[in-house]
């Protein structure tokens, strides 16, 4: 009995081993309090609303069909551009199509007015930093998140608020990783003065066409204030996430990808530059098809 009990110690310890690690990690990605709610319509989008500033906000809201109770999933937040709505922009970037997303929980919220903080034209007195921060912690007390997963992508003036968003300490931090695309960076036009990011570095990536007509390439006056030119606005992003270097692969049909390598870690910076691309999101029929391309820069990155 007692070789019995000596053969079989090496192993118990390897158990016990195997469970605290497990056990561990839990502790670090902790389940969202909505992991203990069921849900009938995975598979399907549906539309809420509720009190933040602002008033009455609403949103859209896509549970994958592998949704599923105490199974944590990523979270993307999709900023439409002004005058866009929830509707049209989940259209548009096909974030709720499982062929490009197949397991992400995707929320598409209502700009005030059409409009997202930051320019001259958004609704005054609204802080949709707070909104947002309100919306992220209404869906994981509902749904089962993987709080460690949590993103933030739009286009246009949506775009430019999620720059504003990863720039702000009190905001920001909950967010994995950004992904503007024809960004409008009305909060962010020089140096650092408006944007001290929660963390550094913080995974961030743009898409821009060089012939946006209304948030020009290379900078100038956009119809909300200032703008900076896209180089520059990632230059500094550079410096704030520690890259040190750079390489760019041109891909077919005038699209140039470049990855800086940051605080060592390959691809924490990204842009695609798109030859002759207007001001529309990049899809299907354009020289790139984007909503993939954001949907795997992301998904690479976990919060720390």
């Amino acid at each position: 009995m007692a070789l019995l009990v000596r053969s079989c110690i090496p192993i118990l310890t390897l158990l016990l081993g195997l469970f605290s690690a497990v056990k561990g990690a839990a502790a670090q990605r902790p389940l969202s309090k909505g992991c203990t709610t069921p849900h009938n319509w995975a598979g399907q989008t549906r539309e809420f609303s509720f009190e933040s500033s602002g008033g009455t906000r609403s949103y859209r809201i896509h549970l994958p069909s592998s949704y599923a109770v105490n199974k944590a999933l990523p979270l993307l937040i999709a900023y439409h551009g002004s005058g866009n709505n929830p509707t049209k922009f989940e259209t548009e970037t096909r974030f709720s199509d499982e062929s490009v997303n197949p397991d992400t929980i995707t929320v598409y919220p209502a700009g005030v007015k059409g409009n997202w903080q930051g320019p001259t034209y958004a609704e005054p007195g609204v802080s949709d930093l707070v909104f947002t921060t309100d919306l992220v912690n209404r869906i994981k007390d509902n749904y089962c998140v993987d709080q460690s997963r949590v993103y933030a992508t739009g286009h246009s003036n949506g775009a430019g608020f999620t720059g504003t968003l990863a720039c702000s300490p009190e905001h920001g931090g909950q967010f994995a990783a950004f992904a503007p695309v024809s960004g409008a960076f009305y909060t962010d036009v020089k140096g650092d003065e408006n944007c001290h990011p929660a963390r550094s570095p913080l995974p961030m990536f743009e898409a821009h066409g060089t012939a946006d007509p209304i948030i020009p390439y290379n900078g100038g006056k956009g119809r909300g204030g200032p703008l900076p030119s896209i180089p520059y606005w990632l230059s500094r992003w550079a410096q704030r996430n520690q890259c040190t270097t750079s390489s760019t692969k041109d891909l077919p049909n005038g699209v140039h990808d470049t990855k800086w390598t940051c605080a060592g870690v390959d691809g924490l910076l990204r842009h695609l530059k798109i030859d002759g691309h207007n001001h529309s999101w990049p899809g299907k029929k354009s020289e790139i098809d984007i909503s993939p391309v954001v949907i795997e820069f992301l998904s690479a990155f976990h919060k720390p």
